[in-house]
């Protein structure tokens, strides 16, 4: 699949999200056990979403401190162990991204959270970064 530019679309609906957190929160609030779980859930998915974006920083990081330090097979090794390590957390945000949305619709959330194509990596990837940097910004305008 071919790289393209996903800077002009919108992947992330923080009104949604909050939407979903303030709905999923209600039912727990009044007892209901699944919402309790699906709050678990959601901050499972939202953490991977952080994990991914974590795990490319990191492993860029790595890569690039290993090609100074090491060399032939030893490189490899740790090209090859980032190159695991951001796969399987691609692969954990991809499935958050369409389960978030799931439990959304079960919420009633009129809105998608995560607006892309799931089977875009590219844009799975961009929505975790979104998400990252929407609810930082969010924190700080609260603090």
């Amino acid at each position: 699949m071919d790289r393209i530019n996903n800077a002009e679309i919108k992947l992330f609906d923080l009104e949604a999200y909050n939407q979903l957190l303030s709905s999923c929160s209600d039912a727990a609030s009044h007892g209901d056990d699944d919402a309790i779980e699906d709050l678990r859930v959601i901050k499972r998915a939202t953490d991977s979403f952080h994990g991914y974006v974590n795990t490319v920083d990191m492993t860029e990081t790595r890569i690039k401190v290993a090609r100074f330090r090491s060399e032939g097979e030893e490189l490899r090794e740790v090209v090859e162990e980032a190159d695991r390590a951001r796969r399987y957390a691609h692969e954990a945000a991809i499935s958050n991204a369409a389960m978030i949305n799931r439990i959304a619709r079960f919420y009633g959330v009129n809105k998608a959270i995560f607006l892309g194509d799931s089977a875009d990596r590219y844009q799975v990837a961009d929505f975790c970064l979104d998400v990252t940097v929407a609810i930082f910004k969010e924190a700080q305008r609260s603090a």
